[in-house]
């Protein structure tokens, strides 16, 4: 490779680069911009995007596409779709396929390794079916095909099993791809377009920050270094987080300008209040101007952030050390392909526009007082979905103290005709809420702790594994939100309840609840979600069996916890028999709670017993995570996780299999750990000592192997036992995900 002198330039926008900026002279004010970045060694696998094709682009910088992957990924695109079909699915939108653009992924990443960039070609396709879904702009449910709740749901599990059967191809490839599949895999962020809530913004600024928080193409510029192999550390990277924030921003305005027309429609059409969540309604709100000249400013405001990003871009590269200059400059232009790929594929792009024929249709025209008014105020309330369960929207709020008090006031002085003695009595004591009916708590400070673990927490195995049993049970909708709130609820509770007991100061990464929120306060959220876990399973259909079998995994749970203190308070280490059983207890329940519960209400295989199967899976996770983290701390040198208190199967088999000497000076330690709370680096250090003359280590890793093989084996039988169905693809991509690292 080539080695490259960067200069930072600052000069008139080259004609070259002006190409479709036809609005540019009477948008941009300063004509003193900053050259675009070069790539920094001669373009291997794309050439100039046509000019025919760039209609209404806007940016400086020239897009290009990768012609080593853009046949193969139309190929891919149009599989996925066909499979999409062939599964039962309906008519969507164009997809990851422009019909000028061309391929999302050769556009996006012009100069991306090929294989690299096809191994996630149909992923991607896969997620833009999916965002239609979560959109509920499945066209046949517009078109009033079937009842709208069954096909979301058939859709959702047809989705689930493409997206699953993707993802363990992926990882089956390439196991370095566990670092993007959560990006594609995992797209729970509600959007703000998605919320069923009146908001407003104050100007496009502010619009922009809350628009980043929840726009999940802020993770897209993760996957550059995977695709262009670009060798930066995480540190290293971190450095660019606010060049990523620029051009998302960027991404969020060209999607706004394209889909200004269909977000009308779909706004009016779902009676919705307010005006769309989209940047150019606010411009036509602020600026009182028609949607053609929104668009305009909104053009302006991408051109303001591409500058910011542009100069941005070379300070940066300026105070970078010499030897990774060139691999950041690789980077920086990427980001730069990446935005341009995106207004261009854009620009070629139907899917985000909407058919002139459309009844809700804006004229060019049109400003705000122009648009059809009698279908604003079709919406009449608005609630606001959380978690998967009910019961919080309906809680009462204390606020609701204050009016029964001014109501009060008003009855006693007016109609008991009590002087103003009386009143004055009132006012002494502010009302007589002593003597009145209380409203009931609200539990929205109860909550707060869970919140926190909910928003530090990536998309759980178990929400995953819903998904997977599902594919056989197919619970009916609601009683399946039901079930997936109590698992999420169990799973919050049992892990604050851990994080209390073995004292972590972080959970993967972030500071441990309590920590946050203090011991008492995480305590009696837990001991809360348990007790919504219950008022929420008597919901269910078959209440009376969900009931028993709740508290029955509950019992379960209890007791693997209380033989894992024990064994800790005691420092006495357990057989790998009575370990197992713990681990069945504590980490197995959860995942048998999920499966007990959706047999109970399932509407087809109800005859199908999965215990044995997730119990192993619950075995495997538990043995999984507690390797893994030591193994991380081992990496790291700190070895933190021998602090928690707790028996992994590596310290179980090393004291059940080292020599007399090496288990009195084990068993020593560990009771030492119980006496002051954590061990010192030289103690931890001899602990990984004995660790490795038992072996344990490479135990515990062959023991996983011999549960992946074990748990293939009974999850072909399951299958078998089915017939005509195909592979659990969910169940699969768990397994694959978690075999190759993933959190």
């Amino acid at each position: 490779m080539a080695t490259q002198t960067y200069l930072r330039r600052t000069n008139t926008v080259p004609t070259s680069l002006r190409m479709g900026t036809r609005h540019q002279s009477t948008i941009l004010q300063d004509t003193s911009y900053p050259d675009p970045m070069p790539w920094p060694e001669p373009f291997q696998f794309s050439i100039p995007f046509s000019t025919k094709h760039l209609d209404g682009y806007f940016l400086t910088y020239q897009p290009r596409i990768n012609t080593s992957t853009a046949e193969k990924e139309t190929e891919v695109i149009l599989r996925v779709h066909q499979e999409w079909f062939d599964r039962g699915g309906c008519q969507v939108r164009d997809g990851a396929l422009s019909v000028d653009g061309g391929p999302v992924l050769s556009i996006v990443f012009p100069e991306a390794e090929p294989r690299r960039l096809l191994n996630l070609a149909a992923i991607v396709s896969i997620g833009y079916i999916h965002d239609d879904w979560v959109g509920q702009e499945l066209l046949c449910n517009r078109n009033g095909h079937g009842d709208k709740e069954s096909n979301m749901k058939k859709f959702g599990a047809i989705i689930n099993q493409m997206k699953s059967k993707a993802i363990t191809e992926m990882l089956e490839n390439d196991s370095s791809l566990i670092s993007v599949t959560q990006i594609f895999g995992a797209r729970e962020t509600r959007s703000l377009e998605a919320q069923d809530v009146h908001l407003e913004f104050q100007g496009l600024d502010h619009y922009l920050e809350e628009k980043y928080i929840s726009d999940t193409w802020s993770r897209l510029p993760s996957i550059l270094p995977y695709v262009y192999d670009i060798k930066l550390s995480k540190d290293q990277l971190a450095r660019y987080t606010d060049l990523i924030r620029l051009i998302t921003k960027i991404n969020i305005l060209i999607k706004d300008i394209y889909s200004a027309e269909r977000d009308w429609s779909s706004h009016i059409s779902h009676n919705k209040l307010g005006i769309p969540v989209s940047a150019v309604y606010i411009m036509m709100q602020t600026q009182e101007v028609p949607i053609t000249q929104a668009k305009k400013l909104v053009e302006r405001k991408c051109l303001e952030l591409e500058q910011q990003f542009l100069r941005l871009s070379w300070e940066l590269l300026d105070n970078t050390d010499a030897g990774i200059r060139e691999e950041a400059a690789r980077y920086i232009s990427a980001l730069q392909h990446l935005v341009a790929g995106e207004l261009s594929w854009h620009a070629g792009s139907n899917r985000y526009r909407l058919d002139p024929n459309d009844p809700f249709y804006p004229k060019p025209e049109y400003k705000l007082s122009d648009f059809p008014q009698d279908n604003r105020g079709l919406a009449t309330s608005v609630q606001v979905e959380w978690s998967g369960y009910e019961s919080r929207s309906n809680s009462p709020n204390l606020s609701g103290a204050t009016v029964a008090r001014s109501r009060s006031m008003s009855g006693f002085g007016d109609g008991h005709g009590k002087g103003s003695s009386f009143a004055e009595e009132l006012m002494e004591f502010e009302s007589d809420i002593w003597t009145e009916q209380s409203p009931k708590l609200s539990e929205e400070a109860v909550l707060k702790p869970f919140e926190y673990l909910l928003s530090q927490q990536s998309k759980k195995i178990s929400t995953q594994a819903i998904q997977a049993l599902d594919f056989w049970y197919n619970v009916p909708r609601r009683a399946l939100d039901i079930i997936s709130g109590v698992i999420d609820m169990q799973h919050g509770s049992s892990s604050m309840i851990d994080d209390v007991e073995e004292s972590p100061s972080k959970r993967q990464g972030n500071a441990s609840t309590h920590m946050v929120f203090g011991t008492p306060q995480s305590v009696n959220t837990a001991n809360y979600l348990f007790v919504k876990c219950l008022q929420e399973v008597q919901k269910l259909p078959h209440s009376l069996s969900a009931v028993e079998i709740f508290t029955d995994e509950l019992t379960n749970l209890s007791l693997g916890r209380g033989y894992n203190i024990n064994w800790a308070f005691r420092s006495s280490g357990p057989s790998e028999r009575d370990y197992i059983k713990m681990i069945d207890g504590k980490t197995g329940s959860l995942f048998r709670l999920a499966a007990r519960l959706m047999k109970v209400e399932a509407t087809q295989n109800k005859d199908l017993n999965v215990d044995g199967l997730v119990t192993l899976i619950g075995r495997y996770f538990q043995i999984r995570d507690d390797h893994k983290r030591l193994s991380a701390s081992t990496a790291q040198g700190d070895h933190s996780s021998l602090d928690e208190g707790k028996y992994s199967l590596a310290l179980v088999h090393s004291l059940n299999n080292s020599n007399p000497g090496d288990r009195e000076q084990l068993e020593s330690l560990l009771l030492l750990r119980s006496r002051q709370g954590r061990l010192f680096p030289e103690q931890k250090s001899l602990v990984m000592k004995i660790l490795a003359r038992t072996g344990s280590m490479g135990y515990s890793m062959r023991v996983m192997e011999r549960l992946e093989n074990e748990i293939e084996r009974r999850l072909e039988a399951v299958e078998a036992t089915i017939p005509g169905a195909e592979r659990n693809w969910t169940m699969r991509a768990i397994m694959e995900y978690l075999r190759v690292g993933g959190s």
